[in-house]
């Protein structure tokens, strides 16, 4: 599962500035907030392949632990929030899906490779 996760995490960094880009590209009402939205989308994936790549701390996998529980919640959030629309935007609901997928992925591995009494 590893491998899967980074390549996710590849997959997740590159729409959250894909999605930052487009933001300011297209500069609709509110923009700036959803930018700073993006970035952060990509920062927590680059964290989380960081992380696996150099085993991080204990506090570092608490960090990461919370940042995969806020996507995941932002992915769930991006896919309600599309049910409900007029518009169908397939690009949500991949990266809502992906969101989903690499937070629970993320969180799979990090709790796999140690056990609960070192969170």
């Amino acid at each position: 599962m590893r491998p899967i996760l980074m390549m996710l995490c590849g997959f997740v960094a590159a729409a959250g500035a894909w999605l930052a880009v487009m933001e300011n590209v297209l500069k609709h009402e509110g923009y700036a907030g959803r930018t700073v939205m993006d970035v952060c989308i990509a920062a927590q994936a680059a964290l989380t392949l960081l992380f696996l790549l150099v085993h991080g701390r204990t506090f570092f996998r608490r960090i990461v632990l919370v940042c995969a529980a806020a996507v995941m919640l932002l992915g769930i959030s991006a896919i309600v929030r599309l049910s409900q629309s007029q518009h169908f935007e397939g690009f949500v609901l991949v990266i809502g899906t992906a969101l989903i997928v690499e937070g629970a992925l993320t969180w799979q591995q990090l709790l796999k490779r140690q056990p609960a009494s070192s969170l």
